[in-house]
């Protein structure tokens, strides 16, 4: 046996490679992935030349506004509601202010009412709507008198440059009034309630713009439409990921695993080669937001990291559909819509108030984080509060807490990755109790001194049974897998059905031992349960007294196997050699002895002349050798081997047989199989099982003493034979004889194994009946086909 050393670098770059083969022999899926991504690239290049504007905003110093009445626009009436005494007086007084003067002031009853002025198109309406004496509001046209977007959420410049003319939207507040009429209807409540005028001293106030930095102006829908595009700029790398992992998860993960894959290697091996994807396509996005100029004062390095840890998040996030998801095509389309759904609830954000835990709990959603981060790198430019004061909302150090927030999500996708995966039930492998890293053994290996029994295993001794061949006093001490009370139920829409019914065996090292039975009857399981793949309904099994119950021995266990299940375990886009070399370095065979052991088993298996194939191109056959070969490498101390020789030819079936043979000394060979012949052949013992149950363990002498019928004597008569004599004959030598067939022309008698020593007169006799009608005759040992078919029909009789 090869010394093994699970090497989670060598299992990484292993499949790492295995990954590099096949996006570069699988070109068309290869080409399509990067197709759809350069054109989402290509289409975010394009985009900002077409629709998007970046104007600069130069520095503005104090400009002086002049006084509140200044304000000079008569084109407009003033409407308040609900109309009262105090109100009428408040506004009498309102109408007085200089440039109020000689416009209509009108009272309405509510204001509802009131608001139907808004229907006249040809007025521009200035609104008071009274609460009390001292509370009111104003109400403007739409965009008349306050500009239409909310300023903290906008990430448009409040400032534009226009030809030589620089425009602020805060400055509507003053140039179209609000402030003035603001002011006077302050100074006549006051007056009213102080009986003393400060009209003339409010209106005398002078408004001053203070000094800005120089900012950036950018198209704010725009924008929106660009930082959408950005979102879902890796959806490509990540739909193709989702399916690739959820694909390989479905089987081929659980097999390696039962080899001695670590599982972080399967999950480095794909993030890395996508990492590296993600990486390309994050510098050329950094490029164009830069050399586009939508983000104009942030440095490359930093739009760069924002897009790496964006990217790198979204793998993290197929990672995890893919545990949860187990159909391919349906965990890529989940995941494209997750990111486009997060990324446009950033926009939510935006644009409206949401409570502060909410927009902390979004934050958990790496799209939603982009958004806002994307924001963020907009604002630094637009904001001059950004630029000029360190605490101001929208300050750089934001956005490094952003990349902190993407780190977290990466992160904590990573993790739920990681736990799901042992937690969530799936066709293969063990499953672990929710709260399994809360328990000891999860965090501190132990030595284990011995073996407890569980509950509800049975001690039993197999020899004692009748079903069972007592085992030769050589190979007492030698019970390498020892099976106890082995119970597996699955549940089905119909309810329970019992695979396995408390088998209790064992299996002996240096035998070859062969499992018989039906189709279903419970022989793969049994194979999934040893190897792994499956864990019991109850009763116990251990393997060189490893418990299979205790996942710290798994490990240990694993590195004494070789696996050839029912299924092929194969990369059909790698060549012979490839998936030999591939599976040696997953079963942590030393690198300096991989190509050896490569050889090996080509030269071992006559698979030199296919060694270039493509495991997609070979036969039935072939496809079988070459698991059998993958099973072989590393000279495991025990073979678990499922149907091995299905669908090979005659030549390749002697040859594994002889391959077994060899190695069956300081070995444990379990095997089971559909052909009776390989079995008395091969095998030194053979367990029958029938619907789940053992019915017998034991040598095919044994077996054939016990349910077989002894030898077959066929005699082919013609019409002079008497059929009465020739049984009398028979009876004669031998009493307990039976007639068990007979047509015209055939006689066919059962003779007891321990008459043997009477078979020389009756043959003799027989030999004088020629003139009497006998023309010959023939004997044959029962065959381990009819002893089979006797004890399934008994197992069919005990079952009814």
């Amino acid at each position: 046996m090869s010394k093994r050393c699970m090497n989670v670098s060598q299992q990484t770059w292993a499949l790492l490679y295995k990954n590099y083969l096949k996006k570069w022999r699988m070109k068309a899926q290869t080409l399509l992935e990067w197709f759809f991504s350069f054109l989402l690239v290509l289409f975010v290049y394009l985009f900002p030349s077409t629709l998007h504007y970046v104007r600069d905003s130069p520095q503005m110093l104090i400009t002086d506004l002049g006084h509140v009445d200044t304000f000079n626009d008569s084109n407009y009436v003033i409407a308040f509601a609900p109309e009262s005494k105090m109100a009428r007086e408040i506004m009498d007084k309102v109408a007085s202010a200089p440039f109020i003067k000689g416009s209509t002031v009108m009272g309405w009853p509510d204001e509802k009412s009131m608001d139907t002025l808004d229907l006249n198109y040809s007025i521009d309406a200035v609104k008071v709507a009274f609460t009390d004496t001292l509370s009111y509001r104003l109400k403007f046209s739409w965009r008349h008198r306050i500009h239409k977007m909310k300023e903290h959420k906008n990430h448009s410049a409040r400032c534009d440059a226009f030809e030589e003319t620089i425009m602020c939207e805060d400055l509507m507040f003053w140039e179209k009034g609000f402030v003035a009429f603001q002011a006077a209807i302050n100074a006549a409540v006051i007056e009213i309630k102080t009986n003393h005028s400060v009209m003339e001293e409010l209106m005398s106030i002078t408004g001053i713009n203070m000094k800005m930095l120089p900012s950036v102006a950018q198209g704010g829908l725009a924008t929106d439409f660009f930082i959408f595009f950005c979102i879902i700029s890796f959806s490509a790398f990540i739909y193709n990921v989702s399916v690739n992992v959820t694909q390989e998860r479905q089987y081929m993960k659980s097999m390696m695993t039962m080899m001695g894959l670590r599982e972080s290697a399967f999950w480095l091996s794909w993030g890395l080669m996508y990492a590296g994807y993600i990486l390309i396509v994050a510098t050329l996005m950094a490029l164009i937001v830069k050399y586009a100029h939508v983000i104009v004062l942030t440095g490359f390095v930093m739009v760069f990291i924002l897009f790496l840890l964006y990217g790198l998040s979204l793998i993290t996030l197929a990672f995890l559909m893919s545990v949860l998801i187990k159909k391919p095509f349906l965990t890529g389309l989940v995941v494209f819509l997750l990111i486009v759904f997060w990324g446009i609830l950033g926009f939510t954000a935006l644009y409206t108030n949401i409570p502060v835990f909410l927009e902390w709990a979004f934050f958990l959603l790496s799209p939603f984080t982009f958004t806002i981060g994307m924001a963020q790198l907009l604002r630094l430019d637009s904001d001059v509060d950004a630029n000029a004061h360190s605490n101001s909302s929208h300050n750089p150090h934001l956005v490094i807490a952003t990349f902190f927030i993407l780190m977290l999500d990466t992160l904590l996708y990573l993790t739920l990755t990681l736990y799901f995966d042992k937690v969530l039930p799936s066709d293969y492998g063990r499953r672990r109790p929710p709260l399994f890293f809360l328990k000891k053994s999860f965090w501190f290996q132990h030595q284990r001194t011995h073996h407890v029994a569980l509950e509800n295993e049975i001690e039993s001794d197999p020899a004692s049974d009748d079903s069972f061949e007592p085992v030769s006093p050589e190979f007492r001490g030698k019970e390498a897998i020892r099976i106890k009370n082995l119970k597996k139920e699955y549940t089905r829409k119909h309810g329970k059905v019992e695979a396995l019914g408390g088998l209790v065996f064992d299996i002996y090292e240096g035998q070859i031992t062969a499992l018989l039975g039906h189709s279903g009857a419970g022989k793969t399981t049994l194979l999934n349960i040893l190897s792994g793949l499956s864990v019991p309904t109850s009763g116990s099994v251990t393997i060189y007294n490893h418990p299979l119950s205790e996942v710290a021995e798994l490990e240990t266990v694993t590195k004494l196997m070789g696996i050839c299940p029912q299924s092929n375990v194969q990369f059909g886009f790698l060549t012979v050699r490839e998936n030999l070399r591939l599976f040696a370095k997953v079963k942590g065979i030393l690198p300096q002895e991989v190509e050896q052991e490569v050889r090996r088993a080509l030269q071992e298996l006559k698979m030199e002349n296919i060694q270039d194939i493509l495991a997609q191109n070979l036969s039935g056959g072939q496809s079988r050798k070459l698991t059998f070969g993958i099973a072989m490498l590393g000279d495991p101390q025990v073979l678990l081997l499922d149907e091995p020789t299905a669908g090979m030819d005659l030549l390749s079936q002697h040859r594994v047989w002889d391959l077994l043979r060899e190695r069956r000394s300081d070995r444990v060979i379990l095997l089971s199989t559909q052909f009776m012949d390989e079995a008395d052949s091969l095998a030194d013992r053979k367990a029958f099982i029938s619907n789940g149950r053992l019915k017998y363990a034991g040598s095919s002498l044994d077996l054939k003493k016990k349910w077989g019928i002894g030898y077959n004597l066929s005699v082919h008569l013609n019409e002079m034979c008497d059929p009465e004599s020739l049984t009398s004959l028979v009876k004669q030598h031998i009493p307990d004889a039976k007639l068990t067939a007979q047509s015209e022309n055939k006689f066919v008698y059962i003779l007891p194994l321990e008459r043997t020593n009477k078979f020389p007169d009756l043959f003799k006799d027989l030999d004088r009946c020629s003139n009497r009608g006998i023309e010959n005759y023939g004997v044959s040992i029962t065959t381990l086909n009819e002893v089979f078919l006797k004890l399934e029909g008994k197992s069919t009789v005990d079952e009814s």
